[in-house]
């Protein structure tokens, strides 16, 4: 059955907070790359300096990552454990999961055009992933639908911060430390909590969800793709990435890993 105060009018619609939003979050997001990022890796990475301008990049595109999963993931959990969020329920508002993709979207439209434009970030899974998302924040935005499994997507970005770390670590030489080590741990852990355990929880309220009496008939179709054949495609990229984190951790336990 549908959660009793569900919407009556999914959408699409475009509200002004949400649009003023998505507007100052790209700005902001522009901000931190070109000028935040490089003043405070220079002080925490006195390396940064001396590397070549393609490793700055990637350095610096790490710490944008790093700030934008600081917003994001922090405000998942949030609305995850103090708000009313039904896992189950298909035509739900919750005006916190929109704002949220809307910062989301900022973000990966932003990501995209520097991916296209800048050649160290110009790489077929950078574009891809970036584009991908763009349009799945839009529809998670303009959509009352679903919120609880848009919401998913803001918590899995916990796992981020210790990706980030590794990839700054890796570009100023500190890729083999002990905190190294410890972050790749926590990164395991933690990716595995969030992006293998709980996504298979909401799989089923999915499931549930989908068995709906008229689902397929009043799901809009959008919101559709973004739930199922979208998430599955995540879902299904999770897993190759945890294996390859496990593989990673296996070389580094037993020696083998070879110095990036």
């Amino acid at each position: 059955m549908e959660h009793p105060t569900a919407v009556q009018n999914p959408g699409p619609v475009l509200e002004a907070t949400n649009l003023a939003t998505l507007c100052g979050s790209a700005v902001f997001f522009l901000l931190m790359f070109v000028y935040v990022a490089p003043a405070v890796l220079r002080k925490v990475f006195p390396q940064y300096a001396s590397l070549p301008a393609s490793k700055r990049i990637i350095m610096d595109d790490a710490f944008l990552s790093q700030v934008h999963m600081l917003i994001l993931a922090p405000l998942g959990w949030y609305i995850y454990l103090f708000t009313e969020l039904p896992p189950r329920a298909l035509f739900f508002d919750h005006p916190l999961v929109r704002l949220g993709a809307a910062i989301e979207t900022a973000y990966e439209f932003l990501g995209l055009l520097l991916s296209l434009s800048i050649p160290a970030l110009r790489l077929p899974s950078f574009i891809f992933h970036h584009a991908l998302v763009s349009c799945m924040a839009v529809v998670q935005m303009i959509y009352k639908c679903s919120p609880h499994t848009h919401n998913l997507g803001f918590i899995c970005m916990t796992s981020n911060v210790f990706l980030n770390n590794r990839t700054l670590l890796n570009g100023v030489g500190k890729g083999n430390t002990k905190f190294a080590m410890w972050n790749g741990i926590a990164l395991a852990v933690v990716f595995f909590y969030v992006r293998i355990a709980m996504l298979g929880v909401e799989w089923w309220h999915v499931y549930h969800m989908a068995m709906q009496p008229g689902y397929f008939q009043n799901v809009p179709f959008l919101v559709f793709l973004v739930d199922i054949p979208c998430n599955f495609l995540f879902t299904i990229l999770n897993c190759y990435w945890f294996s390859k984190i496990c593989r990673i951790g296996w070389k580094i336990t037993f020696g083998k890993a070879k110095n990036n």
